[in-house]
């Protein structure tokens, strides 16, 4: 009996390493972000996730802030914020440094607030944590990194459940670093 003739699987071409998609949904996102200098400040991360303008609170506005956009990439979320001044951004900045003094009682292994170096500038880097006080979610442990421009009043915050990450900052800490793999791969696709 005559065996059955194989022949190769079709396979679908493979796009080039960071096309498409994320340079869309970087576009459509960039859109979203209320100033040019603020896009600018969160490019490399818009194309991991969908943005929407999100209303201030009345504490928000009390802390300084004047803008606020709301971006979900799976697990996590960001905040894109503009403040009114530097020194708003500074308060905000000694708020998230205090609280991430208490961050180990709450989520082990927090890095302590420091400098950094994202897409190629300095930025000041604090990671924390906060137990949820009331609501649906009362009791479960929020981890977050914030970071901003020393010389502009704008800041990033990645937020998530501690749980969804299964209780280790290695997830939440990759995704911040995405903004360096943005950066090498936009060098590398102008050819510089």
């Amino acid at each position: 009996m005559p065996q059955p003739r194989q022949t190769p699987a079709a396979t679908a071409p493979t796009p080039p390493v960071g096309a498409g998609f994320p340079q869309r949904q970087a576009a459509v996102n960039r859109a979203r972000l209320p100033t040019p200098e603020l896009a600018d400040f969160a490019s490399p991360w818009l194309g991991i996730g969908g943005c929407s303008t999100d209303a201030i609170s009345e504490a928000q506005r009390r802390n300084g802030e004047t803008t606020r956009t709301r971006c979900t990439a799976g697990i996590a979320t960001s905040y894109w914020i503009t403040y009114r001044s530097l020194a708003d951004r500074d308060a905000a900045h000694e708020r998230y440094r205090a609280q991430a003094m208490i961050t180990p009682n709450l989520a082990a292994g927090a890095a302590a607030p420091t400098q950094q170096i994202a897409a190629g500038r300095r930025v000041q880097y604090i990671e924390y944590a906060y137990r949820i006080p009331s609501g649906d979610r009362a009791g479960h442990i929020v981890a977050a990194i914030w970071w901003s421009d020393p010389t502009k009043p704008l800041a990033g915050v990645f937020i998530c459940y501690w749980n969804d990450l299964a209780s280790t900052w290695m997830p939440l800490r990759d995704l911040w670093t995405q903004a360096d793999v943005a950066l090498r791969s936009a060098i590398a696709g102008s050819g510089r």
